[in-house]
């Protein structure tokens, strides 16, 4: 694997490297795409940036309390960016508040907002599972099938550029074919595509966690489909352009 990356004298990590890059690629297509919903680049971008930021504060400090001696004692474990220095949950909470106090202060609308992040990090996606393959933290089943790639001197399914393709192909769906004038159908869409992603390429991933025979992964992104398919299906369609002018041509003069 490739756990850092040269780039003249210096070697850089791999991981973190890919990671700004995704929020980077992602932070700009996201700008892009919301202008189509018309909105600005720099609200976009100020909403991700700012939510980035207040999730991250918040997953670290949450980490730091608990273990306020231990960084007391060596300081410079404060700067660690080791994944597992950062708690999900509670930083995902902070970021969904902080993106969300900063629309409510630019008077934006959530879902158009929600919307062109939703593209945007779609986009990263397919950058952080090119990372996830790079760096060995995504590792496929064995295979003997002429598409598989060395793993620790094994072959095995390249699971983490399943995801990336399937990213890809749904990326290009949102960028073409979502409505803008449905930006809620958007967000729906990108998580149904995510889902069936999950469902299908889990399949292939080792040493997953199972439930009575099944991968507890696979199960959550099956109900998660199957939601959201509830949802797409409750969604009111916008009328017809075509009706209004199909019946006026019926009308008799």
């Amino acid at each position: 694997m490739y756990p850092t990356l040269p780039f003249g004298p210096l070697s850089l990590p791999t991981g973190p490297i890919l990671i700004l890059v995704g929020v980077l690629l992602g932070l700009e297509l996201a700008g892009r795409y919301g202008r189509r919903l018309g909105l600005t680049t720099d609200d976009v971008w100020n909403t991700g940036l700012l939510a980035l930021l207040g999730g991250l504060v918040v997953a670290r400090l949450w980490n730091i309390v608990p273990f306020w001696k231990i960084y007391l004692a060596e300081p410079t474990l404060l700067l660690s960016l080791r994944p597992s220095g950062f708690v999900l949950l509670p930083g995902l909470i902070a970021a969904l508040i902080t993106g969300y106090l900063y629309l409510l202060r630019r008077a934006l609308d959530p879902v158009r907002v929600a919307a062109a992040l939703t593209v945007g990090a779609v986009a990263a996606g397919i950058i952080l599972s090119g990372g996830a393959y790079l760096t060995g933290s995504l590792v496929g089943t064995r295979t003997a099938g002429p598409w598989a790639l060395p793993y620790f001197g094994e072959l095995r399914h390249p699971v983490a550029i399943y995801q990336a393709i399937g990213l890809w192909l749904l990326f290009a769906l949102l960028w073409i074919a979502s409505r803008r004038d449905q930006p809620g159908r958007t967000v729906l869409l990108a998580a149904l595509g995510y889902s069936l992603i999950r469902l299908i390429t889990d399949a292939f991933v080792d040493e997953a966690a199972h439930i009575a025979g099944f991968r507890l992964s696979q199960i959550g992104a099956l109900i998660a489909a199957l939601g959201v398919c509830w949802l797409l299906a409750r969604t009111p369609q916008p009328p017809s352009q075509s009706a209004p002018v199909a019946e006026e041509a019926s009308t008799p003069p």
